[in-house]
């Protein structure tokens, strides 16, 4: 049995979920709103609307809260429970863009949902992984 996280990283594991959620979210409205035309009208509708901005910005928002956690949490840990955003924009995509639920997708959600928990149950380090990193690899 693993023993509890930090505050901090389960808050970083959250932000990273929701972040990687509203990134694949935000990328769908994008292009559900851009022209079905050539790749000009394609380029001057993204120069013209703000939402790949936000999208750029989700995602730079989401490859700082990433480097953070990862300075606290091993990766082979942290990678598999993010795993849980694929639900979410499931789940929203659902919601959101009236996307069909089918039987299989259910049963992927019970395999992500059950592997999650499985490697929620192993060992992880969750203090300093730089140094149990190899010298050559060191910063």
């Amino acid at each position: 049995m693993s023993r509890p996280l930090p505050m901090r990283v389960l808050l970083g594991l959250a932000v990273a979920l929701l972040l990687d959620t509203l990134v694949q979210l935000s990328w769908k409205w994008t292009a559900s709103g851009l022209l079905d035309g050539g790749a000009h009208d394609i380029i001057m509708a993204v120069l013209h609307r703000p939402y790949p901005l936000v999208v750029i910005a989700l995602m730079i928002l989401q490859m700082i809260n990433w480097l953070k956690l990862l300075a606290h949490v091993d990766l082979s840990f942290a990678q598999p429970i993010t795993a849980l955003s694929y639900i979410s924009v499931c789940l929203l995509s659902v919601l959101l863009f009236a996307e069909d639920l089918g039987r299989y997708q259910i049963i992927g959600i019970g395999c992500i949902i059950v592997g999650v928990w499985f490697v929620s149950r192993t060992e992880h380090r969750s203090d300093d992984p730089v140094a149990a990193m190899p010298r050559e690899l060191e910063p």
